[in-house]
């Protein structure tokens, strides 16, 4: 009897896979030349860009040691109405950097000298792609996906906005100052969630870490504030002391909020912490 020949079955191959994308990303960022974030000169073109902490915050202390970003993030060069190509001669990336320079520089305990910066130049239809694919291999990047707020529009002007986890760690943003503290977390609290994701961040890649991540992401956390579900009705507040002790720290006057505490279970009331909403 003749031997049969072993049938191989085709697989698909996907170019645009996000793992194989993440990995290729992720080998081309990892070998870009660190730049200090406050000496980076003005260069075109649009793409993806990845800010690393040097320095000295005891908070991010073992991240400063890892080849990991704090933040990815993208600026496109945009595509006119018209079909007609973008200019790859502005600097968009360059501006969006810039931006996030001044920023950081704004912050109480930051510094621009304490940042590098990687960026590649890439056409826009790699861009969305690209960023997203960036985000997975590093994950979790601590300030877009667990400590939000840092690249987040103008939360605007009313009293009744929360503080972003971000602008609560670090203070000093002027976009900030007139915000009510954070709705569920302290200052505390949130130093805890930070050292639990920096924890999650030296786990190798797989199932073990994705689940060590859904289930910090989910972790229950005890309201501070919320807003009533009527407009004119005042603020409810379930952790007085906390409420009044963060306000304070940020120098923001709660004496002309109209508040309420609720007594009674709700002030023990949890909700699933989703840590902000995903950065743009």
């Amino acid at each position: 009897m003749g031997h049969g020949l072993e049938v191989m079955t085709p697989t698909h191959f996907n170019p645009l896979d996000i793992d194989l994308l993440s990995r290729n990303l992720r080998a081309e960022m990892d070998v870009r030349p660190r730049v200090p974030l406050d000496a980076v000169e003005p260069f075109p073109g649009a793409g993806l860009y990845a800010l690393y902490y040097t320095g000295d915050l005891p908070i991010y202390e073992r991240l400063r040691d890892m080849n990991v970003p704090i933040y990815v993030g993208r600026a496109e060069a945009g595509n006119s109405s018209y079909g007609e190509p973008p200019n790859e001669s502005y600097p968009k990336l360059f501006k969006r950097i810039s931006d996030h320079r001044k920023s950081i520089n704004e912050a109480d305990n930051l510094d621009a000298s304490d940042f590098d910066v990687r960026h590649l130049i890439l056409d826009d239809i790699w861009i969305i792609l690209g960023e997203r694919a960036l985000l997975r291999t590093y994950r979790p990047v601590l300030w877009n996906t667990l400590m939000t707020g840092f690249g987040s529009n103008h939360p605007g002007g009313g009293r009744k906005n929360a503080r972003s986890i971000w602008d609560s760690i670090h203070p000093g943003r002027k976009r900030a100052a007139k915000l009510l503290c954070n709705r569920k977390y302290s200052r505390s609290e949130m130093e805890q969630v930070i050292a639990d994701a920096i924890d999650i961040s030296f786990q190798d890649e797989g199932q073990q870490r994705e689940r060590a991540l859904s289930d910090l992401k989910n972790r229950p956390a005890k309201k501070i504030w919320q807003e009533s579900t009527e407009k004119t009705k005042p603020i409810r507040v379930f952790r007085e002391h906390v409420f009044r002790e963060e306000n304070k720290r940020f120098g923001v006057d709660i004496s002309g909020v109209d508040w309420v505490h609720e007594l009674g279970p709700e002030t023990t009331a949890t909700e699933i912490a989703s840590l902000d909403d995903l950065e743009d």
